[in-house]
């Protein structure tokens, strides 16, 4: 009998209006995996991890955690069953330091007052884990390189301990060199048993770095294959529908 995923999603539908954004699509995520999510604009894929991490809510459709069915509402229940997003904005306060941005919106405080060097000390340690290299968790976020914010955003998901990392396009306005520390690190990730969704346009990163490969087109599910058992070519033609 096979292993339960970790995440299993079921006849997902959901409609904005009278458009169909997602129609009866099945998503399954295992333990330990990176699944690439790819499909052209407007294939579902944003509306699809936004169902997962609570952002929206299916019209129809079930969603199991590790076997057992769940209700997703809000945000806040995603992240209690464990799961963190990295958004595309990053979601980084540019005139704070490293360490202010990792605990944003959780900040330790010790009779009342900020807890600065908990956060420093707490912010090189995660970083350290993640093979980050940043000189100072003193430096201000605005003066960093991009790779060194998509760094930093993913090691505040980190922080939370979660089970499962959705990654929406952490490489775009990337150089090359940053492109592949970030790749580099959801490798890193996966080595240390966490479960990642990445959604990228670039199919030499999805192929880089994933086990299997869902494709979404005009909101449907037309593909889910292992990374090894398939190639460029065909994911191509799965997403624009040709023969």
């Amino acid at each position: 009998m096979a292993e339960e995923p970790l995440i299993r999603m079921r006849n997902i539908f959901k409609k904005f209006g009278g458009i169909h954004a997602l129609e009866d699509v099945d998503f399954d995520l295992g333990y330990g995996e990176i699944v690439g999510l790819v499909g052209d604009n407007g294939a579902g894929k944003t509306t699809l991890i936004k169902i997962l991490s609570g952002v929206y809510r299916c019209n129809m459709g079930e969603i199991f955690f590790k076997g057992d069915k769940v209700d997703i509402k809000t945000t806040n229940d995603a992240k209690e069953l464990g799961i963190e997003t990295v958004h595309q904005d990053l979601g980084l306060v540019d005139n704070f330091n490293v360490a202010k941005n990792m605990f944003l919106g959780k900040e330790p405080t010790t009779l009342g007052w900020l807890n600065r060097r908990y956060m420093e000390r707490e912010s090189q340690s995660i970083l350290g884990e993640l093979g980050i290299e940043i000189r100072s968790v003193k430096l201000i976020v605005r003066n960093l390189s991009g790779g060194q914010r998509k760094a930093i955003a993913v090691g505040k998901a980190i922080y939370s301990k979660p089970r499962i990392i959705i990654m929406d396009e952490p490489t775009a306005a990337l150089a090359v060199k940053e492109t592949e520390e970030v790749l580099k690190l959801m490798v890193r990730l996966k080595e240390r048993g966490l479960s990642i969704v990445f959604i990228s346009h670039v199919l030499q990163e999805i192929f880089s770095v994933t086990d299997r490969i869902i494709v979404l087109k005009s909101g449907k599910k037309v593909g889910d294959m292992k990374a090894e058992e398939t190639n460029m070519e065909e994911i191509v033609r799965l997403m624009v529908g040709a023969r």
